[in-house]
């Protein structure tokens, strides 16, 4: 067959591509976090490329051109589900996987039919980095300085919008310190609310011919030790000068705050007086040495919910690996228990949701992002994650996030999860709702729209028009797709590595 033609049309010169399945499996660090590649990562990685390259051979194609391929793709799912078919012992649990025909590994327009796909994806988690923003906080960029060099807005709208299928995008920040005039060193936000409003307008305006592509986030650091008196003026401010789709928090950033404190619910009943209920709040993933494991617990989650009706909480990462100082020490996601006295990751936000009375399709959104990387080598966890979440944060409340760019595109999450199925033994077994097509398309971006009051349809045919999207297809055709291939995480590749990056965030101190 012939080559891929971003492929072909290489130079010799070029740094020579690595030979990696589409979906990465080797050690996982955004810098923040390290999740370690498993003994059974390593061994479906050797065994993923081992059948590509019987494959690849079988259709007379380069090894790295059919990695790249739809093919690639399909074969690595197959795997997957192969995997944990074979490592499963539960009858209940053995059909979990991704529903792949055999054949799609050799057949591309097969292949292409199975990962494609046209919905409406509306990522509500993204970040691109200013260096610029940190000028005052030389820390912060000694920790994170190599990931902000490759995260910029450049890299942005490339991996969001040239390189994926994503439709709109929600970016957000880190959290850090605001500098005032009583605090100009130490301080600063990766990218400032100022910066995050003036992409979403850069990209809107001039990329998009004023088309909403880009929502944004401002960021509340109810941490600042100018008090929280300074906090609500920032999002009053905010408000009324650029505006704002949803307020971005931290609770367990240190020093830590709880939703259900006085701080806590200053923020939310200035969101409310403002018009803007919406709270994004990071749950669950442990960060660094300078996040709580009690900040970052979801058991406050069900109280605002319940004493706030009017708001609607968005949990980052749905609270996985909740109550753990790790995703390493994280135990992996199962059915809930509602008799379990301490449950963790998705189940403490079940908890907390089930303790204050907050049925499915309430005012607690789950959002995915990152913990797609905690799940998407496990079918059966992954069928779990998502089941559990239907059920009972509900199916109208589950939304799509990445993380990325971080992660560089996300079409891999995407085709991935175009894929995964829950087996019907798992749905009569545990009540989950069956994840087809109709649901996948409203997690992957219809659930969303609804949270931040877009028409999909009259937005998707506003974003075809745009300059970006017929980039895209000038790229697609000129090029090929699948140009995001053989990407590789931005952060810490070794252990050694980001233990050293753990001592400098010791020795530096906190990003804050």
């Amino acid at each position: 067959m012939k080559r891929l033609p971003w492929l072909e049309m290489r130079k010799k010169t070029d740094p020579e591509l690595p030979l990696e399945p589409p979906i990465w499996f080797g050690n996982q660090s955004n810098g923040e976090y390290f999740r370690p590649a498993t003994k059974k990562d390593r061994k479906m990685r050797k065994l993923i490329l081992e059948t590509c390259d019987e494959n690849a051979r079988k259709l007379g194609m380069d090894r790295r051109d059919f990695l790249a391929s739809a093919m690639g793709m399909a074969t690595t799912l197959s795997v997957i589900s192969a995997v944990s078919a074979c490592s499963s012992d539960d009858a209940v649990n053995k059909d979990a996987g991704h529903a792949v025909p055999k054949d799609a590994g050799l057949d591309r327009e097969l292949a292409c039919a199975v990962i494609g796909g046209d919905e409406f994806i509306f990522d509500v988690q993204t970040h691109w980095f200013k260096k610029d923003d940190l000028a005052n906080f030389p820390a912060y960029l000694q920790l994170f300085g190599q990931l902000f060099d490759r995260t910029t807005e450049t890299e942005y709208v490339k991996n969001m919008f040239l390189e994926s299928d994503t439709t709109v995008a929600a970016l957000t920040a880190w959290p850090g310190i605001a500098c005032t005039g009583q605090v100009t060193t130490n301080c600063g936000l990766p990218l400032s609310n100022e910066s995050n409003a003036a992409s979403r307008d850069h990209i809107n305006d001039s990329l998009a011919h004023h088309t909403q592509r880009v929502v944004n986030h401002v960021q509340v650091m109810v941490q600042d030790t100018q008090g929280i008196d300074y906090e609500l003026a920032i999002m009053e401010a905010a408000k009324n000068t650029y505006g704002v789709a949803a307020w971005k928090m931290y609770p367990g950033f240190q020093p830590i705050f709880k939703m259900d404190d006085d701080r806590g619910r200053a923020v939310i009943q200035k969101g409310l007086d403002l018009g803007v209920p919406l709270f994004c709040v990071h749950k669950g993933l442990p960060i660094g040495t300078f996040f709580s494991v009690e900040g970052n617990h979801p058991r406050d989650v069900g109280v605002v919910a319940k004493d706030y009706p009017e708001a609607r909480f968005m949990i980052y990462h749905s609270a996985i690996c909740a109550g753990s100082d790790s995703t390493a020490n994280a135990p992996p996601e199962g059915p809930y228990d509602p008799n379990e006295a301490d449950p963790k990751g998705v189940n403490a936000l079940i908890r907390s949701l089930e303790d204050n009375g907050i049925g499915p399709n309430q005012n607690v959104f789950g959002e995915v992002g990152s913990a797609l990387n905690q799940v998407q080598k496990d079918p059966v966890v992954a069928a779990h994650f998502f089941g559990k979440l239907m059920k009972y944060v509900g199916t109208d409340n589950v939304l799509w996030g990445t993380d990325c760019i971080i992660y560089g595109s996300p079409q891999p999450f995407i085709e991935w999860f175009r894929t995964l199925t829950i087996p019907q033994s798992m749905m009569d077994t545990y009540g989950y709702p069956a994840l087809d097509d109709a649901q996948k398309a409203k997690i992957l971006g219809l659930n969303a729209a609804k949270v931040y009051g877009l028409d999909p349809h009259a937005t998707r045919c506003r974003v075809e028009q745009t300059e970006t999207a017929l980039l895209k297809r000038r790229l697609d055709h000129e090029f090929g797709t699948r140009r995001w291939a053989f990407q590789e995480p931005s952060g810490p590749r070794t252990w050694d590595e980001f233990v050293q990056h753990s001592r400098d965030c010791v020795r530096l101190g906190r990003p804050g």
